[in-house]
């Protein structure tokens, strides 16, 4: 289990306004949530950006500085700017630690699937996450699948993955987590090449390699275009 330290500040006001103006400031408007109540906070920006550095894709315990005191948490959500990846806004869900806790936890694959070794297959994560219960002290940091015996047109379910000890999995145990697709390179060889065109430094459309241009001289054996009839007389 991954556990980190965050830092958040309470905060009075609300609104686009001052949610504007706090990220200004370097900091992001965030929403405690869970057993104690709801709870307004801003969070420094570089703070979180490290944090969740130092998280990567795996599932953690977050240990929340909050008015003296500390809380056990997991980021529910965060939001992003587009363009600049700027964290924008946060969710964040206070944890009991003493209570059964569902979160949905990654899901990473172990081993060498027998179907692409072997017969050529490709291998696919269906469901990039799994729904997980489990006393906060248990959560993994992700759910491991082996892989190693799936043949091509096969598949594994949630049902047949062993759940780690102290671990339940809730929810339709028939879901597909990960498959192992047949190559269809006949179906590949068989499809028409695609059409590119390039654009000139000018921002028009020009076409691509190999594309006839309008005006080009035929190539050698090849039949002449045929002539464009004369404008009709007004």
């Amino acid at each position: 289990m991954k556990q980190l330290s965050l830092s958040v500040t309470s905060r009075q006001n609300h609104g686009r306004g001052h949610s504007r103006r706090l990220r200004i400031d370097g900091s992001i408007p965030a929403i405690i949530y869970g057993p104690a109540g709801t709870h307004s906070v801003a969070v420094n920006q570089e703070n979180f950006r490290d944090l969740m550095r130092k998280k990567g894709t795996a599932a953690a315990l977050i240990e929340l500085e909050f008015n003296g005191s500390k809380m056990l948490s997991i980021i529910k959500e965060f939001q992003r700017h587009p363009i600049t990846q700027k964290f924008l806004h946060i969710d964040i869900q206070q944890i009991d630690p003493n209570a059964p806790m569902s979160v949905a936890i990654p899901i990473r694959t172990v081993g060498e699937a027998y179907g692409v070794k072997t017969d050529g297959g490709t291998l696919a994560i269906v469901s990039q996450t799994i729904n997980v219960r489990c006393l906060p002290k248990d959560l993994p940091e992700f759910i491991e699948v082996d892989v190693t015996a799936l043949k091509v047109n096969e598949s594994i379910h949630v049902g047949d993955i062993k759940a780690p000890a102290g671990i339940s999995f809730p929810g339709d145990r028939g879901r597909v987590v990960v498959v192992c697709s047949e190559m269809a390179a006949e179906e590949a060889a068989a499809e028409p090449a695609a059409v590119t065109t390039a654009t000139t430094a000018d921002g028009a459309a020009a076409p691509a390699a190999g594309a006839a241009a309008a005006g080009a001289a035929p190539a050698a054996g090849a039949a002449p275009a045929a002539a464009a009839a004369p404008a009709a007389k007004k």
